[in-house]
C-alpha cells in the first residue's frame, strides 16, 4: 500500500473535491424545498469550520483537517483573482443587454453615487459606535465602509429566477452589484492606501483630497473600460475567423475574462469594470460572431463555472468565518448586531434619497421593487476578500485587522442567513412571488393550447396495439392531464395590460425565431443582429408589433454617402458598400417575413380576445405587405443581387441539412466517429467558404459596359477606354440625381433600376414639358456634354445604379472615333421631341 504525503497542491485539490461533492449533495437534498442553496452551504461551512476549530479532524481525518487549515489561510488576492472573473463574466454575459442598456442610468445611479453615500454613512456610523479603546480613525472607518458596501445578489437573483421571472428587477439588482463591486474596490484601494500611509508615517495630504479621489476614481474606471473594450474586440475579431470550434471559442472566453482582470489590476485600475465590459461585448456584438452551434454550449459552460465558483465560495466563506474570526470579544459582538441593523437602514436611506430619480430614469421603479433592493443588499465574497487583504497587511495592526474581519464576516453571514432566507417571504408579502397577472394570463393561454394538444393525442394512443390496455384514468392522473378552461377569468386585469403582455409575448417569440433562423443558417450574422436589436427596441416601453419603420432604414443610404461621390477613387468602394447594404436589407426583409409568418400560428392561440387577435393580424399582414413591396422593388432593379442571395441561402440550408443528417447517422452508428468527423469537416469547410463570398464581382465595370446597347457597335479599343472612364453612383428611391440648371460635367447611363427624366422643349414659342422613364442601358443628362450643365431633372424611381462618363474625356474619345460621335448624336435626338 502506497503511503501518500499530501503536498500543498494536493491538499487544495482535496478541498475542491470535497466542496464539489458537498455541493452536489446539498443541491440534491434541497430539491423541492424553499431553503436557498447558498444559505445551506454557508451554514454547512460554518459547521465544518467550528469542527476544525475544535480539532475534530486532526485525529479522525488528518489530511482533510490540514486542507481546511490551508484553505483558511487563503490569500485575499488569490481569492479575488480566482473567483471574481468567473462570477462577474457569467453574470454580465447572461444579462439581457438591451435591458441593461435601457436601465444603465438607474444602475449607475445606485452603483456610484448610491454606493458613495452608503460608504460615507457607514463610516459615520462606525466612527460613532466604535469604542474609544479600538482607536479606529476616520480613514479606517471609510475603508471599512467601502469594503462592506459592495452587494452580492447571488441568492436573491437565483430566488427571483425561480419564483417570478422578473427580468427587469433581476437586471437592476445584478447590474448594480456588478458595477458597485468595481466602485467599492476602487474606493477601498484609495482608503486602504490612506490607512497604510497613516500607520507607516507617510504623507497623506494628496491622498485625502477630494480632487485626488475623484480623478483617481475616473482614471481607474475609464482605463478599465478601455482594457475591456480592446481585449473584447480582439477576441471578437479572432472568433469571427473561427468556424464551429467550441474548444477555441470557449477557451478564448475563459482566457479573455481572466486576462482583462489581470491586466487591469496590474495597471492598478478596475478589473471588475474591465470584465463587465468584456462580457457585455460578448453578450451583444459577440452573440452573432460566436458559432451558432457553440452558443448554447458556451452559456451552459459558464453557468457550470459560476455554479462551481459559488459552491466553493460559500462553503469557503463559512469555513473562513468559523476558523479565523475571533469569537471571544464581547464588544465586537455588540458592535456587529448594531452595525447589521445600521447597514440595513443605510441601504434603505441610499435608495430612498435617489428614489425620485430612479422612478423617472430607465424603466422606473415602485415601492415593492425598492423594498426588494433594500432587503436584497446581501454582502458576500468581495467584502470578505477585501477584509482578508486588511488582515494580511503587515502595516495595519493585527487587532484592527482581526476586528475588521470579524465585523465583515459577521455582516456577510447575517445578511445571507437572515435576508437571504427571508427573501421568499418578502416577495410573497409584496406580491412579487408570481408572474404579473397579465403575463400569467398569456402563460395560461399557452397552457390551454398545450393541454388541448395532449388531449388530441389520447384517442390515437388508446388505439395503439401496445398501449390500448393501459388504465387511462390512472395515466391522466399521473400525467396531471387536465383540460384547462378556455374562458380564463381576466376581469381583474385591464384590457390594456392584457394587450401589452400579449404583444410582449409575441415579440419575444419573434426574437427567438430570429435566433432559430440564425442557427439553421437562414440568416446572416449582421441581419440577425439588426433584427434582434429591432425587436428589443419594439419591446422597450409600449410593445410595438407594427408598423416596423426599421425595415425602411435598412435600405437607406447614409447621409455621408453623397459627400464621397465626387472622389472617383472611392467609387468602387462605395458601390461595393451599397451592394452589401442592399444585400443586408434583403436578408433582413426575408428573415422578417419568415418571422411574421411564424407569428401567425400564435396570434389567435395567445390572444386575450378576438378583437386583439384581429388587430395584431392586421399589423402582421401590413408588415409583410410593406416588406414585400421593398423586396419586389429590389428584385426589379437588381435581379442579380436577389439571385446571388437566394443561391447563398439555398446553399446554406442544404449544407446545414447535410450536417444534420451526418450527425444523425453518427448517433445511429451508421457512421463511425472518425468517418463522420471527416464528412463534417468537409461540410464546415464549404460553409466557411460560403461565409466569405461576396455578391460584388471584381469584373463588374467591364460587364456593365458591355451591357450598354449603344456601346456594342463601337470598336473594342473604344469600349475598353470607355470602361476606364466610368464612375459609379447609386441612388435610393425618390432621390434627386441632377437638377435643371445645375453645373454638370458628365453624362449618365442607367445601369440598374429606373430613372424619371424631365426636360423642357420650345414648340411654336410655347414651352412643353417632357417626362420619360429611363431603364438599364439608357442615357440621361446627355445635353451636359455641350452645355456643362444639367438641362434635365432626373430622379430615381427605384433603387438604381448610374454610370457616369466625364464630358471632357468623352469628347476626346469622340475626336478619335467618329462612330462614337455618330452614336452620341443619335442619342441627342431624344431631347428634341
Amino acid at each position: 500500500m502506497l503511503v501518500m504525503d499530501f503536498s500543498t497542491g494536493l491538499l487544495v485539490l482535496l478541498f475542491v473535491i470535497f466542496a464539489l461533492f458537498t455541493g452536489a449533495f446539498v443541491r440534491h437534498i434541497l430539491k423541492g424545498t424553499q431553503v436557498p442553496y447558498t444559505v445551506a452551504l454557508l451554514l454547512l461551512g460554518i459547521a465544518i469550520g467550528l469542527l476544525q476549530r475544535a480539532d475534530v479532524f486532526q485525529s479522525e481525518a488528518q489530511a482533510f483537517g490540514e486542507s481546511l487549515a490551508l484553505i483558511a489561510e487563503i490569500d485575499s488576492h488569490l481569492f479575488l483573482y480566482l473567483f471574481l472573473p468567473t462570477l462577474i463574466f457569467e453574470s454580465a454575459f447572461a444579462m439581457e443587454v438591451h435591458l441593461f442598456r435601457r436601465m444603465f442610468t438607474q444602475i449607475a445611479l445606485l452603483a456610484v453615487p448610491g454606493l458613495m453615500l452608503a460608504i460615507w454613512l457607514t463610516a459615520e456610523l462606525i466612527f460613532a459606535i466604535t469604542p474609544d479603546s479600538w482607536q479606529w480613525s476616520w480613514a479606517i472607518c471609510l475603508m471599512f465602509g467601502a469594503l462592506i458596501s459592495a452587494t452580492d445578489p447571488v441568492a436573491v437573483v437565483a430566488l427571483l429566477k425561480e419564483v417570478s421571472s422578473r427580468k427587469r428587477l433581476e437586471t437592476l439588482i445584478e447590474g448594480e452589484s456588478l458595477l458597485n463591486d468595481g466602485t467599492a474596490i476602487v474606493f477601498f484601494s484609495l482608503f486602504f492606501t490612506w490607512v497604510t500611509a497613516t500607520f507607516s508615517g507617510a504623507m497623506v495630504d494628496g491622498i485625502t483630497s477630494p480632487l485626488h479621489v475623484t480623478l483617481e476614481f475616473v482614471k481607474v474606471v475609464l482605463v478599465g473600460l478601455i482594457i475591456g473594450l480592446v481585449v473584447g474586440w480582439l477576441c471578437i475579431l479572432w472568433i469571427e475567423r473561427v468556424f464551429n470550434d467550441p474548444m477555441i471559442e470557449i477557451s478564448l472566453t475563459i482566457a479573455a475574462a481572466y486576462s482583462v482582470f489581470f491586466i487591469a489590476e496590474n495597471f492598478h485600475v478596475s478589473g471588475v469594470v474591465a470584465v463587465v465590459t468584456l462580457a457585455i461585448i460578448f453578450a451583444s456584438i459577440g452573440r452573432t460572431r460566436i458559432s451558432p452551434e457553440v452558443a448554447g454550449f458556451l452559456h451552459h459552460f459558464w453557468e457550470m463555472m459560476a455554479h462551481m465558483a459559488n459552491t466553493l465560495i460559500f462553503l469557503l466563506v463559512g469555513i473562513l468565518v468559523a476558523i479565523r474570526v475571533p469569537l471571544n470579544d464581547i464588544q465586537a459582538w455588540q458592535m456587529l448586531f448594531v452595525l447589521y441593523g445600521g447597514i440595513l437602514v443605510i441601504r434603505a436611506i441610499s435608495i430612498t434619497v435617489f428614489m425620485p430619480a430612479l422612478k423617472r430614469l430607465g424603466i422606473g421603479i415602485n415601492f415593492a421593487k425598492a423594498a426588494v433592493l433594500c432587503w436584497g443588499g446581501l454582502r458576500g465574497a468581495v467584502s470578505l476578500a477585501l477584509a482578508l487583504a486588511v488582515v494580511a497587511s503587515d502595516i495595519i495592526p493585527k487587532e484592527i485587522g482581526d476586528r475588521v474581519l470579524f465585523l465583515c464576516a459577521g455582516i456577510v453571514v447575517l445578511t445571507i442567513l437572515v435576508n437571504g432566507s427571508t427573501m421568499s417571504l418578502l416577495l410573497k408579502l409584496l406580491g412579487l412571488n408570481s408572474l404579473p397577472p397579465a403575463k400569467q394570463a398569456t402563460v395560461d393561454k399557452a397552457q390551454t393550447k398545450i393541454s388541448a394538444e395532449l388531449h388530441s393525442m389520447l384517442p390515437v394512443m388508446m388505439t395503439n396495439e401496445f398501449l390500448k390496455g393501459a388504465d387511462w384514468e390512472v395515466v391522466k392522473q399521473k400525467a396531471q392531464l387536465q383540460l384547462y378552461d378556455e374562458t380564463i377569468d381576466n376581469e381583474s386585469i385591464s384590457e390594456h395590460e392584457l394587450n401589452v403582455a400579449y404583444k410582449r409575448r409575441l415579440l419575444e417569440t419573434e426574437r427567438k425565431h430570429y435566433w432559430t433562423q440564425f442557427e439553421q443558417g437562414m440568416l446572416s450574422k449582421q441581419a440577425t443582429s439588426k433584427l434582434v436589436e429591432a425587436v428589443e427596441a419594439a419591446l422597450d416601453g409600449e410593445p410595438c408589433i407594427g408598423p416596423r419603420t426599421f425595415i425602411d432604414k435598412t435600405w437607406q443610404v447614409p447621409s455621408w454617402f453623397a459627400s464621397f461621390r465626387s472622389y472617383q477613387w472611392l467609387n468602387r468602394l462605395l458601390l461595393k458598400f451599397y451592394f452589401n447594404k442592399l444585400a443586408l436589407g434583403y436578408d433582413i426583409a426575408r428573415g422578417f417575413i419568415h418571422a411574421q409568418e411564424a407569428l401567425e400560428s400564435h396570434i389567435h392561440a395567445l390572444a386575450p380576445n378576438e378583437s386583439s387577435a384581429e388587430a395584431v393580424m392586421d399589423m402582421v399582414d401590413a408588415n409583410k405587405k410593406n416588406t414585400l413591396e421593398k423586396i419586389n422593388a429590389l428584385r426589379e432593379s437588381f435581379p442579380e443581387i436577389i439571385q446571388s442571395l437566394q443561391s447563398q441561402a439555398a446553399t446554406r440550408m442544404l449544407l446545414n441539412r447535410e450536417r444534420a443528417v451526418i450527425t444523425e447517422q453518427l448517433k445511429q452508428a451508421v457512421l463511425d466517429k472518425p468517418e463522420a468527423q471527416r464528412l463534417l469537416m468537409s461540410v464546415e469547410d464549404r460553409m466557411q467558404a460560403l461565409q466569405k463570398q461576396t455578391i460584388f464581382k471584381s469584373t463588374q465595370e467591364q460587364r456593365l459596359v458591355n451591357d450598354i446597347p449603344w456601346a456594342r457597335s463601337l470598336c473594342q479599343e473604344t469600349r475598353e477606354q470607355l470602361s476606364t472612364l466610368i464612375e459609379h453612383n447609386v441612388y435610393e428611391t425618390g432621390q434627386t440625381i441632377c437638377k435643371t440648371g445645375q453645373p454638370l460635367n458628365k453624362i449618365g447611363i442607367v445601369s440598374r433600376g429606373s430613372v424619371k427624366e424631365h426636360w423642357s422643349v420650345m414648340n411654336n414659342e410655347a414651352q412643353r414639358q417632357i417626362c420619360t422613364n429611363k431603364g438599364p442601358g439608357e442615357s440621361i443628362a446627355l445635353l451636359a456634354l455641350f452645355t456643362s450643365m444639367s438641362n434635365t431633372h432626373c430622379e430615381s424611381e427605384t433603387p438604381c445604379d448610374v454610370m457616369w462618363i466625364p464630358c471632357d474625356k468623352l469628347k476626346q474619345l469622340m475626336q478619335k472615333d467618329n462612330q462614337l460621335t455618330l452614336v452620341v448624336c443619335k442619342l441627342m435626338k431624344d431631347y428634341s421631341i
